[in-house]
C-alpha cells in the first residue's frame, strides 16, 4: 500500500529493522507536484547493478528518506509499506 513519507513513518520503519529504501522517481502531473519519489523500504543493502526493475537507486534510510520526509518542493513522495506493517503502524500515516 502507498502512503504518504512523514518523519514518523521512517521512525516506524527504523524501529522496524529497515536500513534503505528503493528508489522509483516518475513525472506526475498534479496541481501540487509534477515529481513523484517513491521509496519501498527493504532490511539488506540492495546490489546497485542488480536493482528490481523500475527502481533508479536506493538510499541509506537514515539520510534522505528522512530530509524528503520533511517536504520537497513540487514533490510529491510515497512509501510502498507493506499491508501487515501498516497494521501495526497507527499514528500520523496518510493512506492514499
Amino acid at each position: 500500500m502507498k502512503a504518504i513519507l512523514t518523519r514518523s513513518v521512517v521512525r516506524f520503519l527504523i524501529l522496524q529493522g529497515y536500513k534503505y529504501c528503493l528508489s522509483k522517481t516518475t513525472n506526475i502531473q498534479h496541481t501540487d507536484a509534477s515529481v513523484c519519489i517513491t521509496l519501498t523500504p527493504v532490511k539488506f543493502k540492495p546490489a546497485t547493478r542488480f536493482l528490481p526493475q523500475g527502481y533508479d537507486t536506493y538510499f541509506s534510510i537514515m539520510r534522505e528518506p528522512l530530509q524528503l520526509a520533511g517536504g520537497v518542493d513540487d514533490t510529491e513522495v510515497l512509501v510502498n509499506i507493506d499491508d501487515t506493517e501498516l497494521q501495526k503502524f497507527k499514528g500520523s500515516i496518510s493512506i492514499l
